[in-house]
C-alpha cells in the first residue's frame, strides 16, 4: 500500500546536472511521427511514497502506467507495488551494473527486449533541436517481429527527444515537438508560432487556435488526411475526457494547404463541471512541420465545499 505525498515533498525532486529523465509532477513530452502524424504523449504524474522511496507515476512511456524513480546511478527504475522489488526500465549510465556496452533487460515495453547504452554521444536533428551530446540507446528482441523499440535519444535535463519503433511498414521515428520540463518549455514551431487561448462562452469554452507565420514567409502544410487540427480536454491524470475529432469522418487522402499571413481556428469546448485541474491541448495534424500548444484549466470547488 502506498500513500500520496504532500506537494512540499515533490519539490525535492530537483533536476540534477545529468538527468536524462527529469521526474517532476506535470512534466510533459509530446512526440510526432512525420510518416502518419501519429503522436505519443509521455507525462509524469503524482509522487507516491513506497518502501521508503519517492516514486512518480509515468504514463505513455510504456504501454501501461508504471511507478518510477531515478536511482543513485540516475537510471530509471520501476517498482512492483506488491513485492517492493525494483528493476531497471532504462539504464542511462554506461558505468552501471550492466557494464559499458553490455546489453541489459528492458522490461515493461510490451515485448521482451534488451537495451544497450552507447558510449559515444550523438546529435539530435529533430524539429525541437538541434541537441548536442545526446545519449543514445539501442534495443533488440529475439521473440517479437515488427514490434517494439529500436532506438532512443535523450538530452540532458530535457528527457527523451526521439524514439524509433519497429513496425511492419519499417522503422517509425517519433520526434519531440513539445516539452514542459519544470519551468522550461520547448515548442517546435518553425517560421512562426502556434498558440491556444481560451475565452468564456457560457456553458462552453471558446478555444482559439492561431498559427502565426513570420512575414514575408509562407508555409506549406501537408496533411495525411482531411483532418487539419485536433483539440483534447484531459484531466490531471492524462485521461482524455473530450476530443474534437471523436465521431467525425475525414477523407483518407493527402491534403496540402499553403498559409501566408496566419491561420485562426475557433473551437467550442464543453466546460468541465467537476472541480479539479485540467489541460486543453491543441495541435495541427500535419505530417511536418509540427505545431502544438496547451493551456492549463482549473475548475474551483463551489464556495463552502472543501478544496
Amino acid at each position: 500500500m502506498y500513500k500520496f505525498i504532500v506537494p512540499m515533498i515533490a519539490a525535492l525532486s530537483s533536476v540534477s546536472a545529468a538527468d536524462f529523465f527529469p521526474l517532476q509532477p506535470g512534466n510533459l513530452w509530446i512526440y510526432r511521427t512525420t510518416s502518419t502524424g501519429e503522436t505519443l504523449t509521455v507525462r509524469v504524474g503524482t509522487p507516491v511514497f513506497l518502501n521508503r522511496q519517492v516514486y512518480y507515476s509515468l504514463r505513455g512511456y510504456t504501454p501501461q502506467p508504471i511507478l518510477v524513480r531515478l536511482n543513485e546511478q540516475r537510471d530509471l527504475v520501476t517498482v512492483d507495488e506488491e513485492t517492493y522489488r525494483e528493476e531497471p526500465v532504462t539504464m542511462f549510465s554506461t558505468g552501471s551494473s550492466a557494464g559499458s556496452g553490455a546489453w541489459w533487460d528492458a522490461p515493461a515495453r510490451g515485448c521482451d527486449q534488451q537495451g544497450r547504452t552507447l558510449d559515444a554521444r550523438g546529435i539530435h536533428d529533430g524539429p525541437a533541436g538541434p541537441f548536442q551530446d545526446v545519449l543514445e540507446i539501442a534495443y533488440r528482441t529475439f521473440v517479437c517481429a515488427d514490434v517494439g523499440v529500436e532506438s532512443e535519444q535523450y538530452a540532458e535535463n530535457i528527457g527523451m527527444v526521439r524514439r524509433v519503433n519497429s513496425t511492419i511498414a519499417g522503422p517509425r521515428s517519433f520526434d519531440l515537438v513539445y516539452a514542459r520540463v519544470g519551468h522550461l518549455e520547448i515548442e517546435a514551431s518553425p517560421r512562426g508560432g502556434f498558440s491556444l487561448s481560451l475565452q468564456d462562452a457560457g456553458e462552453n469554452l471558446a478555444a482559439i487556435l492561431r498559427l502565426r507565420i513570420d512575414p514575408p514567409a509562407s508555409i506549406r502544410l501537408a496533411f495525411p488526411t482531411g483532418q487539419q487540427f485536433d483539440v483534447a480536454l484531459e484531466d490531471d491524470a492524462g485521461n482524455v475526457l473530450w476530443k474534437w475529432s471523436d465521431g467525425k469522418v475525414f477523407t483518407q487522402s493527402l491534403q496540402d494547404l499553403t498559409i501566408g499571413d496566419g491561420w485562426t481556428i475557433p473551437v467550442s469546448i464543453p466546460r468541465p463541471v467537476q472541480p479539479g485541474s485540467y489541460v486543453i491541448r491543441a495541435w495541427i495534424t500535419t505530417a511536418s512541420p509540427s505545431f502544438a500548444a496547451s493551456v492549463p484549466l482549473t475548475v474551483p470547488a463551489p464556495d463552502g465545499e472543501a478544496k
